[in-house]
């Protein structure tokens, strides 16, 4: 089987195949004891840069892993762009924020009265540069305060400002948010035309809202595509003259589980067994999707009703209309597909295939969060958190840790970066989850890194196949 995964990095000055190289070799184990690498490099076909390459994994059982680099779409941003983006987080009021939220939102009021501070004292540094400072003793506290002004707005035009022209559908920001998305669909278009059986998108940080977005945007282009059925397949025909059922996950299963999630880990691994079945049902019926995972790490994904809607209620009604996928998706009567309009002729019968919704992409695509927990919201990865509370129960959230320096490091702003930093042999998921839900529930009973390695699931792949 071919496999692909996808990467795809986080805010900052990000260098090419940095992240990349830092996730396979956390992903895959040294070839030798000597501890070579256990991949090639070699050219993407793919991009439109040079600076990419390809890590083809060795062994029996291969994976390729692309980089989606973005950051160098990224350019012009000002500072204008970080104060218009605060400034319409702060102005919502303390009931458009959720309790979780809360801490967010009160640092960004405070961050934008210092920047506020900061650049005026800037004024006054060049009010008084030419007195002497003998006869004026605000003018050294003014230049310093001018000084830590410039470091802010460098430290923050170089990492909040990705964040902030992402995320703010301001009119000066929609060009560089169309250029991102419509590339980063484009290589997982390419990624399918290329025949890979298996695509994971994997996303960090501000990667993971991009992974989010064109995961969904994508599925527009497959949810209503049965080439077998309207094809008129001779296989797909006999087993329908058998009167075998040809959608009985779609119709039934799926949707009952879907409708069972009650925020236990057992519910949500059933569920998560549905998809991958409705996956296995699309494929045989013709559909070319591929994506089987979606793994976000340190996602901000769990402050969508704050970032992506204007207000709690705004981003909720977004979801019941189907403006932003769900997992599981939003639902009606009929679960999450609807019949097609005009049935077709399937070996000489009538048949009415069940079409997916627009939104419905994780009906096939299982969503993995992982992040590690902030501490009274302070102390730990204030970006990340779970994801289920916001976007829906189907999201399987892990909390995680890790094991240098005593763990302290996963009790720090710094854990943020430190998803696959550990390459060791510590208890995975693998085991927790089909021994201890109670372990997941107390949170970080895994590395970031074992856990990082379950979702991602390299080995397998043979279960997305029809038959499998």
């Amino acid at each position: 089987m071919k496999q692909a995964v996808v990467v795809i990095h986080g805010i900052g000055e990000q260098r090419p195949m940095d992240t990349l190289r830092g996730f396979v070799e956390a992903m895959t184990k040294p070839a030798t004891a000597a501890g070579k690498d256990a991949y090639w490099s070699k050219p993407d076909p793919l991009s439109r840069t040079f600076e990419l390459r390809v890590l083809k994994s060795m062994g029996r059982n291969t994976t390729d892993f692309y980089e989606y680099y973005w950051a160098h779409k990224m350019r012009g941003t000002k500072f204008g762009h970080l104060l218009g983006w605060l400034w319409d987080l702060v102005k919502r009021t303390r009931a458009d924020i959720p309790d979780a939220l809360v801490p967010i939102w009160g640092t960004a009021r405070w961050t934008l009265l210092l920047i506020v501070l900061l650049v005026a004292s800037g004024g006054l540094a060049t009010a008084y540069e030419s007195l002497d400072p003998h006869h004026n003793p605000l003018a050294l506290v003014s230049v310093l305060l001018a000084g830590a002004g410039i470091a802010l707005q460098f430290a923050a035009l170089s990492y909040l400002g990705d964040a902030a022209r992402y995320l703010s559908a301001n009119p000066q920001n929609v060009a560089v948010r169309d250029r991102i998305r419509a590339d980063g669909v484009e290589l997982l278009r390419a990624l399918h035309r290329r025949g890979y059986d298996r695509i994971v998108v994997v996303g960090h940080s501000l990667g993971s809202v991009i992974a989010y977005d064109i995961v969904g945007y994508l599925w527009h282009e497959h949810h209503d595509r049965l080439a077998k059925v309207t094809g008129n397949d001779p296989a797909l025909a006999a087993r329908y003259a058998k009167n075998e059922p040809l959608q009985p996950v779609v119709r039934d299963t799926l949707p009952a589980a879907g409708k069972a999630l009650d925020g236990t880990l057992a519910s949500v691994l059933k569920f998560r067994e549905q998809q991958v079945a409705a996956f296995v049902e699309q494929r045989s019926l013709g559909n070319a999707w591929r994506i089987t995972d979606l793994v976000t790490v340190g996602s901000p994904m769990a402050h969508a009703s704050l970032l992506l809607g204007r207000s709690a209620h705004d981003f909720a009604r977004r979801l019941d209309r189907r403006e932003v996928p769900a997992c599981p998706p939003t639902r009606d009567d009929k679960g999450y597909a609807y019949g097609a309009p005009f049935p077709v002729m399937l070996g000489g019968k009538r048949f009415s295939p069940l079409y997916l919704h627009h939104a419905a992409a994780f009906a096939v695509t299982r969503w993995t969060n992982l992040y590690f927990p902030a501490r009274l919201g302070l102390f730990g990865d204030i970006v990340g958190g779970p994801v289920a509370p916001v976007m829906g129960a189907g999201v399987l959230d892990l909390p995680v840790t890790v094991r240098k320096w005593k763990g302290l490091l996963a009790h720090s702003w710094l854990s943020h970066t430190e998803y696959w930093s550990e390459r060791d042999g510590a208890r995975g998921y693998l085991d927790v989850l089909t021994m201890d839900e109670s372990a997941v529930a107390r949170g970080a009973p895994a590395s970031a890194t074992e856990a990082l390695r379950w979702a991602v699931d390299l080995g397998g792949q043979r279960r997305f196949r029809p038959g499998g």
